[in-house]
């Protein structure tokens, strides 16, 4: 049984946005009140946050740092301050420096198209008197979710590899497709289990708002550094192929094959269920686990919308 929480007060700047409505959605699932607050707010900001117990900026990369400048005086130095921006240090940074209050660096690692926070990712970075969030970090992890704790840089590194590079790789693809004016449709009737999810994959960044990905891959100098590495490994893979050298190509294979190591094996038996699941789903039987939505509810017992 779910343990009652105080009902907080909690004002979401971007709270109109797909990942404000799944936050706002989530908190009021849990008995709190939730203001979404947007750009024609500014005249009434005193009302969304003098009383409020909780703060989030969740508006674009390129306008946060402005959005924090703005709001900061509305916080009186009290209400806690957390961002859900998918850069972190220069973020955190901007929040200790304009607000006196609480600070915390969160970063949800998945898209708005989920129901709950079940078997999700936040990653949380320490601010100040980080203490004052724990009953929201406890929400999280009440509704299935797993807070990961990080310094900013370590996030940022990281994100790198988990978001920039895979971005762009998958854009590429995908890029190179609508060139070659591939028949998406035609391809999938000739195609595995396996090609239908890395395509799903592919479309599924491209279901989504390009500007966000674009500034997610555009961030900072690293994350541009490594997409041309990524881009002139390819190169090098390419020139290996052009040449028709099949003992360079195995090479390389063997290379990445070592560094993978236990992983590979553990990727091959995680991906086998999925493809089970899909295989499953394709073929019109429910999948085990699946039953509840597909009697119209989600994890919790809500309507799936």
């Amino acid at each position: 049984m779910r343990k009652a929480q105080e009902p907080k007060r909690v004002t979401i700047v971007g709270g109109n946005g797909l990942m404000g409505r799944f936050l706002a959605g989530r908190l009021r699932h849990f008995g709190h009140e939730v203001r979404p607050f947007g750009r024609r707010d500014w005249e009434r900001a005193d009302v969304f946050f003098a009383d409020a117990d909780l703060a989030i900026v969740g508006v674009p990369i390129d306008r946060t740092r402005e959005v924090m400048e703005r709001l900061a005086p509305f916080l009186g130095g009290r209400v806690p301050l957390a961002d859900i921006t998918s850069l972190k240090a220069p973020y955190v940074r901007a929040m200790l420096e304009l607000h006196p209050g609480p600070v915390l660096g969160l970063h949800p690692m998945f898209g708005p198209g989920v129901k709950s926070f079940l078997s999700q990712r936040v990653i949380a970075c320490e601010g100040r008197m980080t203490d004052r969030f724990a009953w929201f970090l406890r929400l999280i992890e009440e509704d299935g979710g797993k807070v990961v704790w990080a310094t900013p840089e370590e996030h940022d590194r990281m994100m790198t590899i988990v978001q920039a590079v895979r971005h762009f790789a998958a854009m590429a693809l995908g890029f190179f497709m609508s060139r070659e004016k591939v028949d998406l449709g035609k391809s999938l009737e000739f195609a595995s289990p396996v090609y239908r999810l890395e395509l799903d994959i592919v479309g599924r960044l491209f279901a989504q708002d390009p500007a966000l990905y674009a500034d997610i891959m555009l961030a900072t100098p690293e994350r541009r550094e490594a997409i041309g590495g990524m881009a002139r490994t390819c190169v090098e893979l390419a020139e290996i192929v052009a040449r028709g050298d099949r003992p360079g190509l195995i090479e390389k294979f063997e290379s990445a094959q070592r560094f993978f190591g236990a992983e590979a094996a553990r990727s091959l038996e995680e991906s086998g269920y999925l493809i089970d699941v899909l295989s499953e789903r394709l073929a019109g039987r429910p999948c085990p686990g699946h039953a509840r939505r597909a009697k119209g509810k989600d994890d919790h017992g809500d309507p799936v919308e």
